[in-house]
């Protein structure tokens, strides 16, 4: 599984021994999704790109905003809404692999337009319609992994969180979710 650079602790390895490091994440019922590292050639083609609410740094944002509120709104409620993270990187798409836990056999992953003109509230806005993409899909799929499964009685999609986009690789990339349980 990979470690995003948001799941590094600042403890040392002797410090976790006795008790457990806490969640980065305010919300103590917030956990991230694993997700195994996706193999991509080439190198990164740029840094992590983060998604937080305004004031909460390294907490994500739902899927739900960025599916139902407009540009405008959004660029009011998201840290660095209006930026243009994919400036100077040359990405003229971007792959996205989603290893949800128990639906591996859907190898999920889309292509999306995308450009240096690009927000990031329009990323994620992006970002958000192939999540509800697969979250359907996977509603009326088989899990392998009951505590992941995803619909009635599992996961709801207005509880999926996105944190940040992660390139792993030339056009491949990796977006790092949580979901409020």
């Amino acid at each position: 599984m990979p470690v995003f650079p948001s799941q590094v602790s600042g403890y040392s390895s002797l410090s976790g021994a006795l008790t457990p490091a806490p969640s980065q994440f305010t919300n103590p019922r917030r956990r991230r999704v694993p997700q195994p590292g996706v193999k991509a050639s080439g190198s990164p083609v740029s840094h992590p790109i983060s998604f937080d609410y305004i004031g909460y740094s390294r907490q994500g944002v739902s899927i739900v905003d960025f599916s139902a509120r407009s540009a405008n709104a959004l660029i009011q409620m998201v840290s660095g809404g209006d930026d243009l993270p994919l400036t100077n990187t040359g990405v003229r798409q971007i792959n996205l692999c989603i290893m949800w836990p128990g639906y591996e056999h859907l190898n999920w992953s889309f292509s999306t337009p995308a450009s240096s003109s690009m927000t990031r509230v329009q990323l994620g806005a992006s970002i958000a319609m192939h999540v509800w993409r697969f979250v359907e899909k996977a509603m009326t799929s088989s899990t392998t992994c009951p505590q992941w499964k995803i619909g009635s009685g599992g996961v709801q999609f207005e509880k999926i969180v996105l944190v940040g986009l992660y390139s792993v690789g030339a056009d491949v990339w990796q977006a790092d979710i949580a979901v409020d349980f």
